[in-house]
């Protein structure tokens, strides 16, 4: 865990401005999820920066639905703390949320631009999954996300007591969750071994963006990699959501991640089972990698 990367100093001024680890992951996600894209625009005939400004456009929309979707999850946490609100920077973006406001931000984007809308989200879908996995390492050096209590695991991870400049206890956020439960004392200085949760989804983000640039030449129809991405992404995430440790069951069984992977995997597979059997005798759409 480290919260802060680097600090950069201000000349004169004896202050540094801190670099957050998961707000400078997001800037990495998002450099690398465009150059990906980029490279696919062209080769599927799209001007690539059209999806360099489409890019810009989502990066706001996404984070800001994400913001909001995670403040209305945890809203306890934030009714008596509203400046706690802007401070994106400490972690805590729920992805469902930051999907749909990008989505929505796509769409009149690209029918604005008078673009095939199946075509652009075919190419934007092995980008999001590469975002997504920086974004978890900026989730694991942040200490948020974390995984369940894990005490037999070999590769599990202690995450640290943390403590402000005026020596109270302010983190890590496993650590409190753990105290919080009385798993740990004040006097510990690590919380108990959890699974590395935004590892795995790390690692599973990572596969899924090989998956989805391969699976581009056995496409019949635009829009099957965006379903797949669907497909792949929801059991990715109802999968990753067992294992952590720090979201609120609903009706005592999901969490509210979980309720949405099974209605998107519902709806993409039922999608994609109907494209690729539409008019079987098309030929596939087959382009070089």
């Amino acid at each position: 865990m480290r919260r802060i990367l680097f600090e950069v100093p201000i000349p004169f001024f004896h202050k540094s401005i801190p670099i957050y680890s998961y707000g400078f992951m997001l800037m990495v996600a998002f450099l690398v999820s465009i150059a990906v894209a980029r490279w696919r625009a062209k080769k599927e005939g799209i001007e690539p920066n059209i999806i360099t400004d489409l890019g810009m456009y989502l990066i706001f929309a996404g984070i800001l639905g994400a913001r909001l979707f995670f403040i209305i999850q945890f809203y306890d946490d934030y009714k008596n703390n509203l400046l706690g609100i802007f401070k994106i920077y400490e972690g805590g973006l729920v992805y469902y949320g930051g999907l749909f406001a990008a989505a929505i931000m796509l769409f009149v984007f690209v029918k604005k631009r008078k673009l095939s809308v199946l075509k652009v989200v075919d190419i934007v879908a092995p980008s999001a999954a590469l975002g997504l996995a920086f974004g978890r390492i900026g989730c694991f050096l942040n200490g948020c996300c974390f995984g369940k209590v894990a005490l037999n695991v070999p590769w599990a991870i202690c995450f640290p007591r943390t403590v402000d400049k005026h020596g109270i206890v302010d983190g890590s956020p496993a650590f409190i969750h753990h105290y919080q439960h009385g798993l740990v004392q004040l006097a510990d200085l690590h919380s108990l071994p959890v699974h590395p949760a935004q590892l795995y989804a790390f690692f599973s983000n990572i596969a899924l963006f090989f998956i989805l640039n391969i699976f581009f030449k056995f496409r019949k129809r635009d829009g099957e990699i965006l379903l797949l991405f669907g497909m792949i992404y929801s059991v990715i995430r109802f999968c990753m959501e067992s294992l952590r440790g720090d979201n609120q069951l609903y009706f005592n069984c999901f969490t509210i991640a979980q309720i949405i992977s099974i209605i998107v995997f519902v709806v993409s597979t039922g999608f994609f089972i109907w494209l690729r059997t539409k008019n079987q005798g098309i030929t596939p759409t087959i382009k070089p990698m």
